[in-house]
This record gives C-alpha cells, structure tokens and sequence, in this order.
C-alpha cells in the first residue's frame, strides 16, 4: 500500500501542475489575477484579515461570506509575508494526500485513483487555493478516526468541517448519527464526538463575533438577495429576485438554465449529474439497512445528506456550481460507485482524458 500511496501523491500532484503549466502557457495569466479568480481572492482577502494582514474595512460584503476554516488553515503564512501562491501550493498538497487518505480508510486501490482525477470539479477545485482539498480532507481524517475508535478526534473534524463550510453540517450530523445507530443509545463515544465538534463551532462563532459583530455573519450575508452580493441586477431579476442560497427541491436545476444565458455544453455538463446522484442516492438508502462499521455507514450517510443540502440550493449559483457542489460528497459517491468503478480499471483510459479536458475548459473559461 505504501507504493501505491506514493504513486497516487505524485500523480496527483504532477496532474494538477501540468494543468496549471497550460493554463499560464495560454492564458499568460499574472498569478495574482489567478490568485483572485473564482472564491479565491475571497479566501486570501479573509486570510489576511484573521491574522492582522489587513483590517476588516478591506473586506467586501461579498468576501465575509466566506467561512474562516480555510483562511485560518494558510493565513498565518501570510502573516509572515509568505508569497501568495504559496496559498496554491498549499492546496495542490492537500488535493494529493486526499486520495492517499482514501486509500487508507477503505483499502480499495483502483477506486482512491479516480480522486486523482475525478471529476473535472474536483480537479478544477483543486487547482485554485479554495478550500475543497481541505475539506474532503478533514471529511477523510475524521473518518479515519471514526474507524479507529477515535469518537472525540471524529467529532472535532466534523466540527472543523462546519469551520469550513455551512454545508459540513452533512459530514459532522453523519458522524454523530453513525456513532449513534451503532451504539444504539447515547453513550459516551456519541456524547464525546458531540462535545469536541462544538468545540471548533464555538470557535467559528467566537470569530465572526469579534470580525463582524455577528457570529452568524456568513449565513446572514447568504440570506440577502443576490443583487447584494455577485449577481447583477438584471440577471436577479430574471431569476425573479431570489433570496440566499436556498430553494425547493431541483428547482435551481430546473429553472436557471431557462431563464439565464447558460451555454449548451454547461447545462448538458450539470444535467449529466443529475442521473449520477440519484443512482447514488438509491443505492446508499439501501445500504443503510446492513450491517454497517461506523465509518461505512458515515460514509453513506454523509453522501446522502449532501445530496439532499445540494438539490435544494437556490438559483443562480446552485445550478452554475452544482458540479461543486456535487464534490463535496464525494468520498461517499465514491465508495457507493465501488461495484461499477472498483475493479474497472479500464475506465480510467475513458473518464481520465474526459475530466482532465472538461477542468481544462472550465479553468480557461472562469479566466476568460
């Protein structure tokens, strides 16, 4: 295993820095419009802030919608003056320890080299300094404690995970709901894992109290209408005006496409997920009826919480990022696609070259 583990680092990481290679041989991109391309310049713009880089009178309203988890992760070196592609590379390490981490927990060989790649989201994500590397990281080092008995170590990345981004909700009530259907009662390993996560949530409100004067300022600034925050007044209005980043089921699916200029290729790229997760979806509600360890079955549930969180985001950016979204499940897709994907391993000469040319697409299309 140790080779292997080796091999999918490497690999990772050479992916990611030929994918960049050819974005700045084409783009001839200066790094710090890269480094402000997509939620990224939000990130370091909060990073800078947490640690006293820059004062909170910096920050646009739509940069204090970032969660601080991220920012608190590589700040500091930016406090000491480090470069900021050294935020980059810090991402591009914790993208390729995240198929290593995979590996470890579920053994499974073939399957932790389609987190190399796979999906084009994923490698997109991963080769802009924003937080998804460190969040299908924590998910993996949680669950790697949960699976090592570890319930107080579990519940503290779950709580990380919420650090992170509201949606580590899904991860962190996976956990705890694990912890509980297998000891079938609220005994010490549940009462432990809930006591270390509210430590970092704790944390996350401290934080923003003493930033914004609000603890709950993210979810406030998503509350507001999207004309506020990145969205133009025209498109808002075609979209009818919505609030925040939530809706009814699908209904972002549904309707952005039809009523927002959306190229063919994106709405047939995002639709093809559709099919994905609802396979996924079946498949893990009838897997919750086995006999399950307690980090297979957070697995599964953490997939299926998710899903449901991602189906009933709101319009615009819950169908424009959709395919992000989808990522941040992506340890439980996985492992719910092992019958298909396990021992497949001819299907990596077929989805390798889709998703590295669809990442390609998406990087040169978010810098043209």
């Amino acid at each position: 295993m140790g080779r292997v583990a080796f091999w999918l680092f490497v690999s990772a990481l050479a992916l990611r820095a030929a994918l960049l290679a050819v974005v700045f041989l084409v783009r001839h991109e200066p790094w710090d419009r890269f480094l402000t391309t997509s939620d990224a310049g939000s990130f370091v713009a909060a990073g800078k802030v947490i640690y006293g880089a820059s004062p909170v009178s910096a920050l646009s309203l739509y940069d204090t919608r970032v969660f601080p988890g991220w920012p608190l992760l590589f700040g500091w070196a930016l406090r000491l003056g480090v470069p900021d592609p050294a935020v980059l590379a810090f991402s591009v390490v914790l993208a390729a320890l995240v198929p290593v981490l995979f590996l470890r927990l579920t053994g499974e060989r073939a399957l932790s080299w389609y987190l190399v790649y796979l999906p084009p989201a994923w490698l997109v994500a991963s080769s802009h300094p924003i937080s998804e590397p460190a969040y299908l990281a924590a998910i993996l080092l949680g669950l790697l404690a949960l699976k090592a008995g570890r319930p107080a170590w579990a519940g503290a990345a779950g709580g990380f995970l919420v650090v992170l981004r509201a949606f580590g909700v899904a991860w962190l009530g996976a956990t705890l709901l694990s912890l509980l259907v297998g000891e079938r009662r609220l005994s010490r390993p549940v009462i432990l894992a809930g006591l270390a996560a509210a430590v970092p949530i704790a944390g996350l409100l401290a934080l923003n109290l003493h930033l914004y004067g609000d603890p709950l300022q993210q979810l406030h600034v998503y509350a507001r209408p999207l004309q506020d925050l990145n969205i133009p007044p025209g498109l808002a209005a075609s979209l009818h005006h919505p609030s925040g980043h939530w809706g009814w089921p699908f209904e972002h699916l549904l309707l952005t496409p039809w009523r927002t200029p959306v190229p063919l290729w994106k709405t047939v790229y995002i639709y093809a997920h559709i099919p994905v997760l609802l396979v996924l979806f079946g498949r893990g509600l009838s897997q919750l009826g086995r006999n399950l360890e307690a980090w297979d079955r957070a697995l599964v549930l953490g997939f299926l919480a998710n899903a449901a969180l991602i189906v009933c985001t709101g319009p615009y950016w819950g169908f424009e990022s959709f395919d992000r979204y989808f990522v941040w499940g992506l340890p439980g897709a996985l492992w719910l696609a092992r019958p298909w994907l396990g021992a497949q391993l001819r299907w990596h000469w077929i989805l390798c070259p889709l998703s590295v040319a669809f990442a390609l697409k998406s990087l040169l299309s978010h810098l043209g």
